[in-house]
């Protein structure tokens, strides 16, 4: 097996795992260890976990030491095949459902899951809780099973954890519609005696006590006037030190030397804020490890501060730097990004959307597909959903992305070191963008004065390249590829290699998409770069202006596509 066809398989199992593959599953498609190991040293892998890896080409997923944990419960079993019962099942529950929950304030250390049989592990930073788990008691949250928020804090108290972060749990769900307190309170009765209070007290009056010790009263004073004071020194965690104090805007403000109103500008991303003056927020900001207040913010404004992505529910293509994009736009603006996939057509995926946004699960909505009537306007509630229009329900590229000119570029660089007579092996005619690039090349080749030997059609692949460069005639008189995207330009390479054909030096190759990968061939494959991250970037900056009520961004993305001319290709010489 190469290199190349090692990467695609990778390529494949991490697509629906974070970018994530366990080395038995790497096992399953014939990959061994030492190949793992060579893709390592080369930088192509990272070693996330014992028998983890992640694909360098994917961002690190959120919530990474738990993603690894869970997948090393049945590291022989993908992820969409995984069950919530048997042997290798497992849910992310207790603190660590918490974290994935995005409640209750920064991720706990270790991971905690909760399997159905008893198991072991010799991994300290994770522990396993051995209970049952109901259907109705599992979520699914960025293709992480977890326990529901009722089933969390239930796992918590039988588990004695500390009140105040209970109560900090329970409290941010509260203020997001995560849970309803009456109909919490029934299920954690059992659990008021255990933290200090009266035998007969009720499940509201240990939810209200336990907010109470997180500095977060629910219903301010209830349970006092009801005759039962605060527990004192109730529980386990009572005596304890107190959790430091999270600082405040006004505390960030004074280290900075400069007003809580210019910290608020500098949270919001104010872009005429002076360098000097944001340098030393910034600073501030990290010497106190300030984290603004979303809960406390959410209570105020009824936001979630929470930003969904939408993606269809199966795809094997997912556009990992528009997602960095527009991911980074939104944490800088202070929201966290959801990424979900929705089953169905435009109609079905709209109304799951306005039901994410009825429920303010969201507070906006970037799409990267169709939503039917939505499109470029507000959900419900006067929240945003913008979708890009780049893609369709398929996630295959339409629109700017699909823009075949770059092809006429390639000709134009190629033709200036001497190329006269190029083959073009296209992708699947099933795609814009594929045929856009045929209809550009083929004309670009007549304007140009140039000679085609003919177009091959491919599908997007590492054999349709190896094939029509192993078929290609001795006396074609080619001397320059084009390839579809830079799989097929692989092909092409691997195809003219074991004919004895050197490249550059008797037949250049050029690519198209600038993978990872392309760095780190000998030859390293000229291709084009295409800016998906600005794309995206730009696409959330824009429905970023509709929650905030601002003038749409005009700014486009002017440098989408520019050429990267590496070692595949060169002048002719022959």
């Amino acid at each position: 097996m190469t290199q190349a066809d090692v990467l695609r398989a990778l390529d494949a199992r991490a697509a629906g795992q974070w970018g994530l593959v366990t080395t038995a599953q790497a096992k399953l498609d014939g990959v061994q260890g030492v190949q793992l190991l060579r893709l390592e040293r080369s930088g192509a892998l990272e070693s996330v976990g014992h028998g983890v890896y992640r694909l360098a080409a994917s961002p690190p997923p959120e919530h990474l030491r738990i993603k690894v944990a869970w997948l090393r419960l049945d590291p022989g079993t993908p992820a969409r095949d995984r069950r919530t019962d048997g042997s290798g099942a497992g849910v992310v529950s207790h603190a660590s459902a918490c974290a994935v929950h995005g409640l209750g304030g920064r991720p706990a250390d270790p991971v905690e899951l909760t399997v159905s049989s008893r198991r072991t592990t010799r991994d300290e930073t994770v522990v396993l809780h051995r209970a049952r788990t109901d259907a109705e008691d599992i979520t699914v949250v960025d293709g992480l099973p977890v326990t529901t928020v009722p089933r969390t804090v239930v796992d918590l108290l039988e588990a004695r954890a500390a009140p105040a972060r209970t109560g900090t749990f329970v409290t941010e769900a509260a203020a997001r519609g995560l849970v309803r307190v009456d109909d919490l309170a029934p299920r954690v009765a059992a659990f008021a005696g255990a933290y200090g209070l009266p035998a007969d007290a009720s499940g509201a009056e240990l939810l209200e006590f336990l907010c109470e010790q997180a500095g977060r009263p629910l219903r301010a004073g209830r349970a006092g006037r009801a005759g039962r004071p605060a527990a004192k020194g109730a529980g386990p965690g009572a005596a304890s030190t107190p959790e430091r104090k999270r600082p405040t805007i006004w505390e960030v403000a004074k280290r900075a030397g400069v007003s809580h109103q210019t910290v608020s500008r500098f949270l919001k991303n104010d872009s005429g804020m002076k360098p000097a003056t944001r340098a030393r927020i910034e600073r501030a900001v990290t010497e106190l490890d300030y984290r603004p207040n979303l809960m406390a913010r959410s209570m105020r404004t009824q936001r979630s501060h929470r930003i969904t992505i939408v993606l269809p529910e199966l795809s094997g293509f997912v556009p990992i730097p528009l997602l960095r994009g527009a991911s980074a736009a939104a944490h800088e603006a202070g929201y966290m990004t959801d990424v979900v996939g929705l089953e169905g057509g435009e109609s079905r995926r709209a109304r799951s959307v306005l039901s994410l946004l009825e429920t303010r699960q969201a507070d906006g909505v970037l799409s990267l597909v169709p939503l039917g009537d939505l499109a470029g306007g507000r959900g419900t509630g006067q929240r945003p959903v913008v979708v890009l229009g780049e893609y369709d329900d398929n996630l295959q590229s339409r629109g700017r992305l699909a823009d075949g000119r770059p092809a006429e570029e390639i000709l134009r660089h190629l033709a200036d070191q001497g190329h006269r007579r190029f083959l073009h092996v296209a992708g699947s005619q099933d795609w814009a963008s594929a045929r856009n690039r045929r209809a550009v090349y083929v004309e670009a080749v007549e304007r140009l004065g140039l000679e085609s030997y003919g177009v091959v059609d491919g599908d997007w692949s590492v054999r349709s390249g190896y094939e029509a460069a192993r078929d290609l005639p001795d006396d074609s008189g080619v001397t320059a590829v084009l390839a579809a995207n830079d799989y097929v330009a692989l092909g092409a390479l691997g195809g003219f290699q074991d004919r004895g054909m050197r490249v550059p030096e008797e037949m250049s190759v050029f690519g198209w998409d600038d993978e990872e990968f392309t760095r780190y061939f000998s030859p390293s494959i000229s291709t084009v770069h295409i800016n998906k991250e600005e794309v995206g970037r730009q696409s959330m900056l824009s429905l970023l202006a509709l929650l905030r009520g601002e003038p749409e961004p005009k700014s486009e993305v002017t440098d989408l596509f520019h050429l990267v001319p590496r070692g595949s290709s060169g002048p002719v010489n022959r």
